[in-house]
């Protein structure tokens, strides 16, 4: 009998105690699986979840950063392109205006250029033939005039020398033939008596000679 209850009560005890520890061995293990598969579970969850977040966040800062740059790209193309043609329109503009500029100052300087220098060459061509038509027309006069004058001058020279060499001679001839005939010419200025004929061959020849002395003298003394 008492071995019986020994037996009992250790059959019981055992029981009991492989009981405990079966249900606590199983509890710790169901516990312990049961933790891992939920940490496991929370795991791949998280992990799906940090994969999807991370997944549309790289979507969506790819295309947010894709954008950003597209648009910064698209407005410093624009800015490039707005300043290459504003540029362009610059130098154009002003190769336009500095041509013109340029064209107009050249073509008032070679016209204000050749119209001074035509000025000048007419002034001094003008000035010159009118110098040497002036020179030669003065020259002409001048021949002229001295031909003139010299031969003016010669001929009234030979005149007066041939006028004063024949009033000389006629004078010398008549004072001549008068110291021959004072004598005769003589009777001229005495006293006639009353009834004397004047128009006489002696008065006569007195009267010739006389005439011919005064356009002597005249002739000398007037030339």
């Amino acid at each position: 009998m008492l071995t019986y209850l020994r037996t009992y009560l250790l059959a019981c005890l055992l029981t009991y105690l492989l009981t405990y520890v079966l249900t606590y061995l199983l509890t710790s293990l169901l516990t312990c699986l049961l933790t891992y598969l939920l940490a496991y579970l929370l795991a791949c969850l998280l992990a799906y979840l940090l994969a999807c977040l991370l997944t549309y966040l790289r979507t969506y800062l790819l295309a947010y950063l894709l954008t950003c740059l597209l648009t910064y790209l698209f407005a410093y193309l624009l800015a490039c392109l707005r300043t290459y043609l504003l540029a362009c329109l610059l130098a154009c503009l002003l190769t336009y205006v500095l041509t013109y500029l340029l064209a107009y100052l050249l073509t008032c300087l070679l016209t204000y250029l050749l119209t001074y220098l035509l000025a000048y060459l007419l002034t001094c061509l003008l000035t010159y033939l009118l110098a040497y038509l002036l020179t030669c027309l003065l020259a002409y006069l001048l021949a002229c005039l001295l031909t003139y004058v010299l031969t003016y001058l010669l001929a009234y020279l030979l005149t007066y020398l041939l006028a004063y060499l024949l009033a000389y001679v006629l004078t010398y001839l008549l004072a001549y033939l008068l110291t021959y005939l004072v004598a005769e010419c003589h009777e001229i200025w005495e006293s006639k008596p009353s009834g004397t004929l004047w128009a006489t061959l002696g008065l006569l020849r007195d009267c010739s000679t006389l005439y011919l002395y005064l356009i002597t003298y005249l002739l000398t003394h007037t030339m």
